[in-house]
């Protein structure tokens, strides 16, 4: 097996994202139920997200003084 050398940019992209796919794997694989537990939770789990995006947002447009 050969293995290739990744880049810097590819290793701090991989650990900056590790958080966000570990809280994205509690989503049930969707053959349980028909797919309706996945989609509930994929969407809560999304409106989440951008309820967190949100307010860094608002955070930020307060420290830069942007209305």
């Amino acid at each position: 097996m050969v293995l290739e050398d990744i880049t810097l940019t590819e290793a701090l992209s991989h650990f900056a994202a590790i958080g966000w796919k570990v809280f994205f794997s509690l989503v049930p694989p969707a053959h349980y139920n028909g797919g309706y537990p996945a989609f509930v939770i994929a969407l809560m789990f999304i409106g989440l997200v951008t309820a967190v995006v949100g307010e860094i947002a608002t955070v930020l447009g307060c420290v830069f003084n942007i209305k």
